[in-house]
């Protein structure tokens, strides 16, 4: 601001002194404004989209959700402004993909997490929760967590922030596909457990969901969860979310209650219970 008349009066020590009052009153304004995530160069600013991309797609991978298609054009763009937007969709995608991972893990393994921070928290506040959420998933599977891997920095607090964002994105999608629930199955009959093993073998794979209405190892629909499983279907969702143990112990269900392998015509035939 210009102010001609007071700056006449006052004399050279207190303009000095307004000078200096409204440059650090402006450095602090300074302070108050979130830093942008994006480093200077446009290297930086290339490689930040690729982080957040990886880190996207694994959780995608993870929660089972489409991965977010890409022509990769950010590597050719110089524009600062564009890779900047190019930037925050992916981190807000990553952002997405982590709560739908993290709900599919609280379903399957009835896990509970911490309240993620906003997209624009402190640093530090995201650094730390992407750090403990990382350990407590790794505590999940593979059950551990050495010294040196828990006190990992990097160069500096956003790269340290980067690493363990990645690391939770791994961390994440391997507990959802090698950890087990801790639950208590009944034990099953060596002979329904081995005819039922057997007629998975010609059916899908146990986290098979290839949209044709049926689920799972045994290819279970959903009138027949609901009725030999519903307290699985309540605990996970569909069968392609169960434990083996869980989608065996449910055809075993169906079996006492009547049915036999009729369920599974073809298949029980193949494996020549029919």
């Amino acid at each position: 601001m210009y102010f001609p008349q007071t700056l006449r009066i006052l004399s050279a020590g207190a303009l000095l002194a307004l000078m200096a009052a409204l440059a650090v009153g402006g450095a602090r304004a300074a302070q108050d404004v979130h830093p942008a995530e994006a480093p200077a160069s446009v290297r930086s600013l290339r490689a930040l989209v690729d982080h957040y991309r990886v880190v996207t797609w694994k959780y995608q991978r993870a929660a089972k959700l489409h991965r977010t298609p890409t022509s990769y054009s950010y590597r050719r763009s110089s524009d600062r402004d564009y890779l900047q937007w190019t930037i925050d969709r992916w981190t807000r995608l990553a952002y997405e993909a982590r709560r739908a991972t993290l709900v599919r893990i609280h379903r399957r393994l009835d896990v509970s997490f911490a309240p993620a921070p906003a997209l624009r928290a402190p640093l530090y506040r995201r650094l730390t929760y992407s750090r403990a959420l990382t350990l407590k998933l790794r505590k999940i599977y593979p059950g551990k967590v050495t010294r040196s891997f828990a006190s990992a920095r990097a160069a500096n607090d956003r790269a340290t922030l980067r690493l363990w964002q990645a690391r939770s994105a791994t961390a994440a999608f391997a507990v959802v596909a090698h950890a087990r629930p801790k639950a208590a199955f009944e034990p099953l009959p060596a002979w329904l457990r081995d005819a039922f093993l057997c007629i998975h073998s010609y059916e899908g794979a146990w986290t098979s969901n290839t949209g044709n209405g049926y689920y799972g190892g045994l290819q279970m629909d959903w009138s027949f969860m609901r009725r030999y499983g519903a307290d699985y279907v309540r605990q996970w969702g569909s069968a392609d979310n169960w434990p083996v143990e869980a989608q065996l112990a449910a055809a075993v269900r169906a079996h006492r209650s009547g049915r036999g392998f009729t369920p599974w015509p073809n298949t029980a035939r193949a494996c020549g219970l029919l």
